[in-house]
């Protein structure tokens, strides 16, 4: 005869409480599941071409009657505020927010009230939602060609006036660049290069090109003797850094001793990030293209 301990009956009862609980979580998935499939069926398929024609047709509506206030592309005008940041237009549904807003308008704040027809108005209101998900939906949008600028324009602005030459060279660490990098890549290090950026595939960072962007510290000791290097660590307390063969140094400090200077290797893009102009950015881009 076997005989059951209060802990081995706990045991069982907790078996058969879980296997009732998976049971039921079973069920339950099964019913969400079919569920689910059933209401998608009963979801008409989306015309597209339809969708698309309503926009454009509300695009147009857009234009005629609220474009010289709000913008053609809604984004706000002269006079009129930005649609796609409007509460009632991020409400609306088919229209029918915008459409009991549009009858009434805003007389008192210059907005006048419009007799549109429903068909209209719904059209209006889906150019609306359009503009707002392309503004929320970055992801879709596609780059066709930034390849467009003058590579001989950007070889005199890399030489003249972004006085680029003062710290790169074509022949030196640009040389290879346009083989490197996609265009994409390549404008986006232009305008601001990466710092400390890991990982392979296109437009990864090699070890030394990291550490050339990295800031660097001069530490200065009571004797006078200095040391620089790519900062590893800055605290009031101490300093780390490694050296151009590689080894790391490291000083405790208390307060200004050793004496820490920082140099940032990118300040000349930051100082140049509100200078930038399309024109200058096109050119550069065609010309570093041309570094094969």
């Amino acid at each position: 005869m076997r005989l059951m301990t209060r802990d081995s009956g706990l045991t069982q009862a907790r078996g058969k409480a879980m296997r009732a609980v998976g049971c039921c979580i079973a069920a339950v998935s099964i019913l969400v599941v079919s569920g689910g499939r059933a209401i998608e069926a009963q979801l008409p398929q989306t015309d597209q071409e339809s969708v698309q024609a309503a926009v454009t047709r509300g695009a147009e509506a857009h234009t005629v009657h609220c474009g010289f206030c709000h913008g053609t592309n809604a984004r706000g005008g002269a006079s009129g505020p930005d649609l796609l940041r409007s509460e009632l237009v991020l409400d609306d549904v088919d229209g029918q927010q915008l459409g009991e807003f549009l009858r009434v308008g805003r007389p008192d704040a210059g907005m006048p009230a419009f007799d549109l027809p429903d068909g209209q108005i719904t059209d209006i209101a889906a150019f609306l939602h359009a503009e707002v998900d392309a503004a929320a939906n970055r992801r879709g949008y596609e780059i066709l060609d930034i390849v467009t600028g003058d590579p001989e324009a950007g070889r005199e602005y890399f030489n003249g006036a972004g006085e680029c030459s003062r710290c790169h060279s074509p022949t030196g660490d640009l040389r290879g660049i346009g083989l490197r990098y996609d265009p994409v890549a390549l404008q986006g290090r232009l305008i601001m290069p990466p710092r400390g950026a890991r990982g392979g595939g296109p437009g990864a960072v090699d070890p030394a090109e990291r550490d050339r962007n990295r800031l660097r510290v001069t530490v200065t000791l009571p004797s006078g003797e200095s040391h620089t290097g790519v900062m590893l660590r800055l605290t009031d307390f101490d300093v780390s850094l490694r050296d151009e063969a590689g080894r790391t140094r490291s000083w405790l400090r208390s307060g200004n001793s050793p004496t820490v200077v920082l140099t940032d290797p990118l300040q000349p893009h930051l100082d140049m990030l509100p200078t930038w102009q399309d024109t200058d950015m096109r050119n550069m881009t065609a010309y570093l293209l041309t570094l094969k």
